[in-house]
């Protein structure tokens, strides 16, 4: 009941983020043509924004995947024995798992690096260290949704 309760906000939390953050890629690119092409003077910021809200919206998006199943996947299990099946499903999870933890660990030392270093984006006055932020904090959403198809 209360994992349920946690998975709907998370996901819920996630839909959010994913959502705004495509939004504002859709915006910013409609304004950075208009600017560009009609009023002839381009945004300076616009490149920087779209990269990072497209970033946030594909690691917060393949986390809403992994809670939902929705990930491109091949219908291999299907045509091969059960015992062969689990083998392979058992494999599966493991690499998936260990792809995800490595994510999150070396995403956290990208981001403690980039804090000590300081470094800010090019144009915006914002860290790096923010934009890699989303790399371990959507994989520990991916991680917690992997580990829990495991167990249901």
């Amino acid at each position: 009941m209360v994992l349920s309760k946690v998975d709907s906000l998370l996901g819920k939390l996630l839909e959010i983020i994913t959502t705004i953050c495509l939004s504002v890629t859709v915006v910013v690119t409609l304004l950075q043509v208009v600017f560009r092409y009609v009023i002839q003077q381009p945004l300076s910021w616009s490149q920087e924004v779209l990269m990072v809200s497209f970033v946030y919206s594909i690691l917060f998006g393949s986390a809403l995947a992994i809670k939902n199943s929705e990930h491109l996947t091949v219908d291999l299990y299907d045509n091969i024995s059960k015992s062969f099946s689990v083998i392979l499903k058992t494999l599966e999870f493991i690499v998936v798992g260990v792809m995800i933890a490595a994510l999150v660990y070396y995403g956290f030392i990208l981001v403690m690096d980039n804090f000590e270093s300081g470094q800010i984006l090019g144009i915006l006055p914002v860290k790096k260290a923010y934009v890699y932020l989303a790399l371990p904090v959507s994989g520990l959403f991916m991680l917690y949704f992997h580990i829990k198809k495991v167990f249901s």
